[in-house]
């Protein structure tokens, strides 16, 4: 059986790496400006 292709080794590393800091920045940032600024339309869903 033949592979259609290979992923390099550390690519899913990366994405992984780069969504938790991409959460953690998002986190972080709506702890500094506020959640109200942040996420307006967070109230009117409940």
């Amino acid at each position: 059986m033949t592979q259609m292709f290979t992923i390099p080794a550390n690519t899913m590393l990366f994405f992984g790496v780069a969504i938790v800091v991409v959460t953690i920045g998002f986190v972080i940032y709506g702890c500094v400006r506020g959640w109200k600024n942040v996420m307006p339309d967070y109230k009117k869903m409940n």
